[in-house]
C-alpha cells in the first residue's frame, strides 16, 4: 500500500510525508488494505440504487479507499485507471475528493487532521 501511495502522492501532487501514511491508514480501515473480501462494501449506506452487471448495488463504495463511483469519477485523476478497483486510480482519486471536499492543502500537511479517518492517532470515522 505504501508503494500505491506514494506514487498516488506522486501524480496529485501531494508530499508523500504528510499523504502515505494518512492513505495507508484509510485503506487499512476501509478495506482492510484491499483485501478482495472487503473491495465492495454492499452493507453501507451506500449500497443502493439499481444493481450494477457485477452484481453489486450500483452506489456501493469501492477499492481500496471505498470510494463510491459518483465520487470516483467526479475526482478522477487523469491518466490513470478508470477503474476504482486500481489502487492508484482510487487513491488519486480520493487524493482530490478531500482536497476538495474537507480544503485538505496541497501538500497534504493538514490530511490527518482535516479526515479524521486518515489519523492513525484517532479512532476510525467514515468520510
Amino acid at each position: 500500500m505504501r508503494c500505491y501511495a506514494d506514487t498516488a502522492c506522486r501524480l496529485t501532487g501531494m508530499d508523500p510525508k504528510f499523504g502515505v501514511p494518512a492513505l495507508v491508514t484509510i485503506t487499512k480501515r476501509e478495506s482492510a488494505y484491499n483485501n478482495p473480501k472487503y473491495r465492495v462494501n454492499d452493507t453501507d449506506s451506500n449500497a443502493r440504487g439499481p444493481l450494477a452487471p457485477a452484481g453489486h448495488w450500483q452506489n456501493c463504495s469501492r477499492g481500496a479507499t471505498q470510494c463510491i463511483p459518483t465520487t470516483f469519477a467526479a475526482y478522477h485523476q487523469a491518466g490513470t485507471a478508470t477503474t476504482p478497483y486500481d489502487v492508484v486510480a482510487d487513491m488519486c482519486a480520493t487524493i482530490n475528493y478531500v482536497r476538495d471536499r474537507y480544503h485538505v492543502n496541497q501538500s497534504g500537511a493538514n490530511f490527518a487532521a482535516r479526515v479524521q479517518q486518515a489519523d492513525p492517532k484517532r479512532p476510525p470515522h467514515g468520510y
